[in-house]
């Protein structure tokens, strides 16, 4: 029985049982959103593997359970890459988690986000029906475009088996610039960088220091380097270390003693957003100031702050948070994809087991 046929047995079992299923890769994420419920496990590992990949075409398909730093590791032998620069986590990160948290690394706001390079998927529904969405080539389409429903649904509408993402020649030349300057000043600094023809496709400020990366080609990142000024950084895992979280800011172990009874926060706002009135604060700022982690222990404060820059607010390895639109929206998604609310998932959709 292959892995596509197991699934679909266990989500047929499932509806015969009356219990409720949750998608598992490796678990790389759990960390981020925890499921803290009595549920039946439906591993992936057995979705692994390439299925095609043409390097001139820009595509690859990808079974679920395959690991993304083997996918990395081919797109490279290409001098190609995922433009989103998704975290790894180790080597546990699946490309279905990928695709299911939709979560994107610092390039973000320059290069597009997961959900920009999904072009297809294949999948199973809370019936045990094999659907496919999408293709291998971008199209304008009317209607909804299904497969990149699947971005950020966290299990919550069925289960991957497979996807075709849009990949990007690797940039020839990548150099990172340093300043020493205050979180106000780096988001002055991040706003006039957008109205310069420079190749900026990465910011981060922590502690005073504001790193500016630029990627592109060898001459132009090098005369823009100069131009922009500041001290070259000579760290080869800087990016990386933050993508996947290895700075000792994410740290979520508890033995920091000044954040005792602060949670870590992710705060998505539009760049210009002003930073929160309440100093000194413990953050991190990426995205030319469009992603904000801060600790914090004052959960009112921290989506007040968030509502009131017309952004979003969700706490590290707590419950997420859904507006009305979004849930109402989730909810009839659900229904059409899981009727039986087989598939349990971070997601508050405020739906019981059969609703």
């Amino acid at each position: 029985m292959t892995g596509q046929d197991q699934i679909i047995a266990a989500i047929n079992d499932a509806r015969v049982a009356k219990s409720q299923l949750r998608v598992r890769g490796h678990d790389s994420k759990q960390h981020l959103f925890p499921l803290r419920a009595e549920t039946v496990d439906l591993p992936t590992e057995d979705l692994s593997g390439v299925l095609q990949y043409d390097p001139a075409e820009l595509v690859v398909t990808v079974a679920a359970g395959t690991p993304i730093e083997q996918v990395m590791a081919l797109l490279a032998q290409q001098d190609q890459c995922f433009a989103f620069e998704p975290p790894c986590f180790g080597a546990r990160g699946t490309i279905g988690g990928m695709v299911s948290a939709g979560y994107s690394g610092p390039s973000r706001p320059w290069s597009g986000a997961v959900r920009d390079a999904v072009l297809g998927v294949e999948m199973v529904n809370g019936l045990g029906e094999h659907l496919r969405f999408g293709g291998q080539v971008m199209k304008n389409v009317a209607g909804y475009d299904v497969s990149r429903l699947m971005v950020g649904a966290l299990g919550a509408l069925g289960v991957l088996l497979s996807v075709s993402i849009r990949v990007h020649p690797a940039p020839e030349c990548v150099v990172t610039q340093v300043f020493e300057m205050t979180a106000a000043r780096a988001n002055e600094l991040c706003r006039s960088l957008a109205q310069r023809y420079l190749p900026v496709n990465a910011t981060l400020w922590h502690d005073n220091k504001l790193y500016v990366r630029l990627s592109g080609h060898q001459e132009t990142v090098l005369q823009s380097a100069r131009e922009l000024g500041g001290e070259r950084l000579n760290v080869a895992t800087f990016w990386v270390d933050q993508t996947n979280h290895n700075r000792h800011f994410f740290s979520l172990s508890g033995q920091d003693a000044h954040r005792r009874g602060k949670k870590l926060w992710r705060i998505v706002t539009p760049p210009a957003a002003q930073l929160p009135a309440m100093p000194p604060l413990d953050m991190l700022v990426e995205w030319a100031g469009g992603l904000r982690w801060l600790w914090h222990a004052d959960d009112d404060f921290v989506y007040r702050y968030a509502t009131e820059q017309r952004g979003w607010a969700w706490p590290i390895a707590h419950s997420l948070g859904l507006d009305s639109v979004q849930q109402k929206t989730m909810r009839a998604l659900k229904r059409a994809f899981d009727p039986d609310n087989l598939f349990l998932s971070p997601l508050p959709l405020g739906l019981n087991h059969a609703d």
